[in-house]
């Protein structure tokens, strides 16, 4: 199937010989920010838990910090209280999503496996949409889909399925997505797909329905014409213009495209 839409942006700026740009010396109208450690941020997690690997994080609309994490990638000796016999008194390992407010303090964790849904075997990206709906994504080898749920962790949709790993041209699965965002005015969904595919795929955020998708430069995934995506395509984001910003990690560079 013939891949559509992402009409890639190249940005040319040509001075002319000894002239300098209108405005150029004169005094910028910010300062550019600077940014400081808060050691205290987030504050202690109850439960004894810890986190494990950070995979993703987000900000919602309430400016709360989402964060996806592997509860997997903890210790023996890091979740000893949880072993049988128990190693130690500390610790257990926290949900994988986890919500923050501004001050650091947690509002909510939940998520794995559930009777209604699966969940990806590494976990990866996380995005929360303007209508409160977490999306998150998996790069494990047997990760080929994406999970909707509400902000309280209940199982909304599946695209894909678990153990079904999608190809370039496959508009039904993926392969290991590593980064997901919605439009919230289109209602889309694009994803950067992946660890194991070349490309950017779309879907309809609200029924899951296959849209478009598109390679480097906006050509089809493995054109020879055009330096491909290398894996993993790994980031995916919008801006407020119109324009998607893709991560093409291993090739050292971010593609910009028209949506």
């Amino acid at each position: 199937m013939a891949a559509s839409g992402g009409v890639l942006l190249t940005l040319v700026v040509t001075l002319a010989a000894g002239r300098v740009p209108a405005g150029a010396n004169e005094p910028a109208a910010s300062a550019v920010p600077v940014f400081v450690v808060d050691p205290f941020w987030p504050q202690p997690l109850p439960n004894n838990w810890l986190m494990g690997q950070a995979a993703g994080v987000a900000v919602d609309r309430r400016d709360h910090v989402w964060v996806v994490q592997r509860p997997r990638s903890l210790t023996d000796d890091e979740r000893g209280a949880t072993l049988k016999p128990p190693r130690s008194l500390c610790c257990a390992p926290a949900p994988p999503v986890m919500e923050f407010d501004t001050t650091g303090a947690l509002v909510q964790a939940w998520g794995g496996p559930g009777a209604s849904h699966p969940w990806p075997d590494s976990e990866h990206g996380i995005h929360v949409d303007d209508r409160d709906h977490v999306w998150l994504a998996g790069n494990g080898a047997r990760d080929g889909m994406i999970l909707k749920f509400t902000r309280d962790g209940k199982f909304v949709m599946k695209i894909g399925e678990p153990g079904v790993i999608g190809t370039d041209q496959d508009t039904r699965h993926l392969n290991r997505p590593a980064g997901l965002a919605v439009d919230p005015v289109t209602r889309e969904l694009f994803v950067a797909d992946g660890y194991g595919n070349h490309r950017v795929i779309v879907f309809d955020a609200d029924t899951g329905s296959y849209k478009r998708h598109w390679g480097a430069n906006g050509r089809p995934p493995g054109d020879a014409t055009v330096k491909g995506f290398g894996n993993p395509v790994h980031c995916i984001r919008l801006s407020h213009d119109g324009l998607v910003y893709v991560c093409d990690r291993v090739n050292n560079r971010i593609q910009v495209f028209r949506k």
